[in-house]
């Protein structure tokens, strides 16, 4: 096997045997957990011709059943059950009929939070990720393939299918890394929302190319 190979087969035996964030980072308050993922890494379908990898540079919390702009706030609803069960899973949702956005839970079990995975910095995958977000043969720049919930979600392959995915399980196809330097935050009001919306719930990596519109003031 050639350098490149070797590099590749290792690349990919690290993927693997990658361990994701425990539970107990999951279980903390939803606030803190949210400005802790920015900087976090993503691995998605590790180890397979399918992996990609990402920064989290943008999220925004949701609070449960007092936040009126949470799934959760009429409490355990088919939807939004999973939010209020064990830390550590992934809440999908499809947005507008078109966009599957992923969510994080939050808090112990009983007591809804999630964290919405707004966007992303492509480190590995990138091929991957383009395929996934070809549309009319036009393709938007590095930076922003991962940029916004509903393009997350699409570019790394995420569907209703990957609702209640383990986070905490090491064989998961997505695992969340703890982040490995501090970074510098922007916290503002989060976007796209009618109620609640003047909250400062939105965490963002100050100055980053790939977090979505409008970028933090």
């Amino acid at each position: 096997m050639g350098s490149m190979g070797s590099r590749v087969a290792a690349a990919a035996a690290n993927s693997r045997r990658a361990k994701p964030l425990r539970r107990g980072f999951f279980a903390g308050p939803t606030v803190e957990v949210a400005a802790a993922l920015v900087g976090a890494r993503l691995i998605c379908d590790p180890g397979t011709g399918q992996e990609v990898r990402a920064v989290v540079v943008e999220v925004e919390a949701y609070l449960g059943v007092e936040d009126p702009a949470s799934h959760a706030h009429r409490g355990p609803t088919p939807r939004a059950a999973i939010m209020f069960g064990p830390p550590g899973h992934l809440y999908v949702y499809l947005s507008y009929g078109m966009h599957f956005c992923a969510n994080v839970v939050c808090e112990p079990e009983g007591v809804a939070g999630a964290v919405l995975l707004r966007a992303a910095a492509v480190e590995v995958g990138e091929e991957v990720v383009r395929a996934r977000r070809l549309r009319g043969g036009r393709q938007p720049a590095l930076a922003s393939v991962l940029s916004g919930p509903g393009n997350l979600g699409s570019g790394l392959g995420l569907t209703l299918a990957d609702n209640g995915l383990d986070l905490c399980d090491p064989g998961s196809r997505l695992r969340i890394l703890k982040r490995e330097t501090e970074v510098p935050l922007a916290v503002t009001a989060r976007v796209g929302i009618t109620r609640a919306a003047d909250r400062p719930l939105r965490f963002a990596w100050a100055g980053h190319p790939a977090v979505s519109r409008p970028a933090p003031q």
